[in-house]
């Protein structure tokens, strides 16, 4: 019984030796590893990106006539093809709205704007019983809409762009009578990542209702020198 443990003890510090040993290899590979992956310098680095995005409404029985399915089934979901065709009739889709960022490589960019929109509203005045004609007193309310379109960009191929996106807007829907009726406004919010062919516009959002739908497009490329 002694001998075996005396050879278990013998055991256990050849394996300890060997790892003591082995320690002060082990640390300056890593370390070296380390230190060459700081040395590849990102060919990229110098690159400048542009970041578009569009805003595009669809009516949805464009969409229907043109074979896009409705729940987007492949193969008939809807595409770029499709969008850009029905772009073509402007009864059927329009370029709502829009905006761009130029970033460097690895960093982030933000476009911003605010429109103040004045509408003429008109509202019955008091009058005498006298009065044959009801006047009308005339104004100009103010209301302001904003924009907000973030991103950062990182070119991890020579023809793929990773991006990462926000884009935040509330708008007009449509402008009211000027019976001092406020104007219906929408709200639309996106964020993601994506990555992104160089130079292809690419679907990175939507939102639909019963008649339209609302596509956020996003398109990136690197800008020459």
């Amino acid at each position: 019984m002694a001998k075996i443990s005396r050879n278990i003890i013998i055991l256990v510090c050849v394996i300890s030796c060997s790892l003591i040993a082995a320690g002060p290899l082990v640390e300056p590979t890593v370390k070296a590893q380390a230190k060459k992956a700081e040395l590849i310098e990102d060919p990229y680095k110098d690159s400048t990106i542009l970041v578009e995005a569009f805003v595009v409404e669809v009516r949805l029985s464009a969409l229907y006539d043109l074979g896009v399915s409705p729940i987007g089934e492949k193969p008939n979901s809807v595409s770029i093809d499709n969008i850009l065709r029905c772009l073509q009739d402007e009864d059927n889709a329009k370029i709502s709205s829009g905006a761009k960022v130029a970033v460097r490589q690895r960093e982030q960019g933000t476009t911003e704007s605010e429109q103040m929109i004045y509408l003429e509203q008109q509202m019955p005045a008091k009058t005498s019983e006298a009065s044959k004609k009801p006047a009308v007193v005339r104004s100009l309310r103010p209301y302001k809409f904003s924009k907000s379109f973030q991103a950062s960009a990182n070119i991890i191929a020579h023809n793929i762009i990773f991006v990462s996106f926000g884009y935040d807007e509330n708008a007009i829907d449509k402008v009211p009578a000027k019976d001092g009726t406020p104007p219906n406004s929408v709200n639309w919010q996106w964020s993601g990542t994506v990555c992104l062919e160089r130079g292809k516009a690419s679907i990175v959002g939507a939102i639909q209702d019963e008649k339209k739908a609302v596509f956020l497009i996003l398109c990136a490329d690197i800008r020459d020198s």
